[in-house]
């Protein structure tokens, strides 16, 4: 069987049993603090369906339309397709369908885990995904392999092969276990590289709208600055409109920055906040330039985006960024009027308006910590819903409400 299909019945009827840790697990971990819930519910699982119902809704296939089918030779070769780094006990995943299978749609899922796969029989991963994929309308074959997402940057990869039998996607959720933002701790080309490797393969084989996400860490204590001006090159380029480079100028707290027309962005005069807006700007900057110059081009739009601090001492914050990938596909218009047939010219935002929007976003990242300090409501509302969520992977209910109300502390951090 095409590893691109599955039988119709096998995305209705589970034929397995799903496994279950026991006993509940009371191990808790920084990301399994409430913020985390907040993220999956508020940018991840809320853009998700909205583009169902606004922009994919029509090409996915519906499990109650094609339930009475089972029996027959369809396949499901239109489920929403989602591309994720999951934890080994894939909270995210269950987060999604918990909210998108009301939606009506198939999911089909591949994911990247360093540690374990959805194959190794006894890991958590493959308890975990055994779980998620006798969920009604997963496609059975979903699976998490052992493997780097990084790994997707060669073209002859056991990643990226299982990249392109899996793909294109609706939803790229990259939440990473290193950082994209140039340190002197570590390399991050291969991120970079794999980003690229990623854009590259969805720009040709992805036809309409697609979401990206990318969560990563910012220190700006250990900034590499050579990188750091290299992934501001493509910023560098709209300095030459100024309600851009003034807009630019308030976001990273600076009124002159000496440099700023030069060949590099002088970094010293930067406060840590800066840094990270800096970076906002540089990285949602370097996918613009590469949606503009590919063919069809690709507008690039950041949607709700958060931060969040991860280190206090070190001034490290996590950022988790949204984007919305758009192709420039445009109808033929006759000019002539030769033809009757009424067309209508297509208008996409032009590079510049891009990056004004772009840093306009940014400068709209929302603290998810002050957030929720500021309404006690809305994180006792997500508390029970991490833990429902906590519940369904095997963890301790009672015991993950009694962590969180003592603070959410973690043994390692």
């Amino acid at each position: 069987m095409d590893p691109n299909d599955s039988d119709i019945a096998e995305g209705i009827i589970p034929e397995k049993l799903p496994e279950h840790i026991s006993p509940p697990s009371a191990e808790f971990l920084a990301w399994h603090r409430v913020r985390k819930q907040y993220i999956r519910h508020h940018q991840w699982n809320m853009l998700t369906k909205r583009n169902v119902n606004r922009q994919w809704r029509a090409d996915l296939q519906k499990p109650s339309l094609t339930a009475v089918q089972a029996q027959s030779s369809m396949h499901i070769s239109h489920p929403l397709r989602c591309l994720v780094i999951p934890g080994n006990h894939l909270l995210d995943v269950r987060s999604m369908w918990n909210e998108v299978s009301p939606l009506d749609c198939f999911i089909r899922y591949l994911g990247f885990n360093e540690g374990q796969g959805s194959s190794q029989i006894g890991t958590d991963v493959h308890v975990a995904n055994n779980a998620v994929t006798s969920l009604a309308g997963v496609i059975p074959d979903s699976q998490v392999i052992k493997d780097r997402f990084e790994s997707i940057g060669g073209d002859d990869t056991f990643a990226f092969r299982n990249l392109k039998n899996y793909g294109p996607y609706h939803v790229v959720n990259l939440d990473l276990c290193g950082s994209m933002f140039p340190n002197t701790e570590q390399r991050v080309d291969e991120y970079y590289t794999a980003l690229n490797a990623l854009l590259k393969y969805q720009f040709e084989h992805q036809k309409t709208v697609w979401l990206l996400f990318i969560t990563t860490m910012i220190e700006p204590a250990v900034v590499d600055k050579e990188r750091m001006q290299a992934l501001c090159k493509p910023t560098q380029d709209n300095f030459a409109n100024s309600d851009f480079l003034e807009i630019l100028k308030k976001l990273v707290q600076h009124d002159s920055l000496e440099g700023m027309q030069g060949e590099n962005i002088n970094l010293d005069g930067l406060s840590e906040e800066g840094l990270t807006q800096l970076f906002g700007v540089a990285l949602g900057k370097w996918l613009l330039r590469l949606g503009q110059t590919a063919s069809p081009r690709w507008t690039v739009e950041m949607r709700r985006s958060y931060q969040y601090s991860v280190n206090k001492k070190k001034g490290a914050v996590m950022l988790s960024l949204a984007y919305e990938m758009t192709p420039n596909f445009a109808p033929p218009v006759d000019v002539t009027g030769m033809s009757k047939l009424p067309t209508t010219s297509k208008q996409f935002p032009s590079e510049a308006e891009s990056a004004l929007k772009l840093v306009e976003s940014v400068g709209h990242i929302k603290d998810v910590d002050k957030e929720l300090a500021s309404d006690s409501k809305l994180k006792a509302t997500l508390r029970e819903e991490a833990a429902d969520l906590m519940a369904s992977a095997g963890f301790d209910r009672a015991e993950y409400i009694k962590w969180v109300n003592k603070g959410e502390v973690v043994a390692q951090e």
